[in-house]
């Protein structure tokens, strides 16, 4: 393994990019092993393949950033190492693109200038909580969402208008509000101040519009090869029937409508679900229909699936605790003939693997591969391939 100075001067002190200190072909030689290793116990396990990414910097698309105060300085970064507490005060991310980091820099002056508090944690006192930035690499646009305590309106009004002129890239502005004790950037309450509603962005041939909470991977190019793969592992035999659990927006949805027939997105989210018929209309998808509820609960209701849309392609896309341990029987209940396993958790996944590969209907693990959608991170994004037997 080859050691390498890290190019950022907060690495070891921010909680973030772990990795730095290893050069990128050996960073992808430990996540390969990592990967390999946990996933031992089921068996046959197919060689696993990495996918790089071409560019290890400045690639993502999202982040979440928090406000600090040190003696008096207002701080705008990332959680320290081992801390829930410290903020790293960040003057430039090298995961994030330049003109993004001149846009927070002039975020935290402005807020600085307003002189309210940021909030502070163990006294849940304070106004300035967190800063949400999305960026889109097809537009090179930029939204950002401020969230704060419950406070005044006429502030952030003011901070809005004042990076929107001083930003051309600034597409939209949001104001969340939250008064929950959790360290958590979900906001109970969510207000356009300025701009358009929605980011635009693409991913492949997709136009997609975008909110500030929108699930999107952070690497377009690497989200772009996962899909494609996907669809390449589950498209043999032009599938009538193509379930996306999980489906969030709706992409994963908008690239199996290409080969099958019919697909059914299902989601407990209803902001993601409005944001995927939407986008279903903007690119003239017709073949998909988004259902709302939890997949656990959904999947019980068997007169559903059994004859209106029995699966035969089915692409489960939990959140980072994986399946919901009902879900589990259901999917084998479902019997499609193949099962595709997107995972940013491998924890999550050889666990749920488990589950399925040990169950009935007998499956058999065909593929699995690995995209490297967070360089300079422990992290890492997989594909899994399931064939019935």
């Amino acid at each position: 393994m080859n050691k390498v100075t890290p190019p950022c001067p907060y690495f070891g002190t921010c909680g973030g990019c772990t990795m730095q200190d290893v050069a990128y072909p050996d960073q992808l030689i430990l996540k390969r092993g990592r990967l390999q290793r946990l996933l031992g116990p089921l068996g046959t396990v197919p060689e696993i393949e990495i996918v790089p990414l071409d560019e290890p910097w400045r690639y993502r698309n999202k982040a979440e950033l928090t406000f600090g105060e040190s003696e008096g300085q207002i701080l705008l970064g990332y959680h320290a190492a081992g801390s829930f507490w410290r903020i790293v005060d960040v003057e430039d991310c090298l995961l994030l693109p330049q003109p993004v980091m001149a846009m927070l820099r002039d975020t935290r002056r402005l807020i600085a200038a307003t002189g309210l508090p940021v909030y502070r944690p163990r006294t849940h006192q304070g106004f300035f909580r967190y800063l949400i930035v999305r960026h889109s690499q097809a537009t090179d646009q930029v939204l950002l969402c401020l969230l704060t305590a419950p406070g005044p309106r006429d502030v952030v009004e003011r901070l809005a208008h004042d990076l929107m002129a001083r930003h051309p890239r600034l597409s939209s502005f949001y104001w969340g509000i939250t008064g929950k004790l959790a360290d958590i950037a979900v906001p109970d309450e969510l207000h356009l101040i300025e701009g358009t509603a929605y980011l635009d962005d693409r991913v492949g041939p997709f136009q997609l519009k975008l909110h500030p909470l929108s699930f999107l991977q952070p690497a377009r190019l690497q989200a772009e090869r996962l899909y494609e793969a996907l669809c390449e592992g589950l498209g043999g035999g032009s599938p009538s029937v193509a379930w996306d659990l999980y489906c969030g927006l709706g992409l994963v949805a908008f690239y199996l409508s290409r080969c099958a027939q019919k697909v059914y997105g299902i989601d407990s989210e209803p902001r993601s679900l409005d944001l995927a018929v939407l986008n279903a209309s903007l690119n003239g998808v017709r073949n998909v229909e988004f259902r709302a509820g939890r997949v656990e609960t959904i999947l019980l209701n068997r007169r559903f699936w059994l004859q209106e849309a029995k699966p035969d392609v089915m692409v489960v896309d939990p959140p980072r605790a994986g399946l919901h341990p009902r879900a589990v029987p259901s999917i084998l209940a479902a019997r499609p003939h193949r099962l595709a396993y997107v995972s940013c958790n491998p924890q999550a996944l050889v666990r749920d693997l488990g589950s399925l590969l040990a169950g009935f209907p007998r499956y058999r693990l065909t593929r699995v591969t690995a995209f490297d959608m967070f360089p300079q991170t422990d992290h890492v994004e997989t594909l899994a391939l399931l064939e019935r037997a």
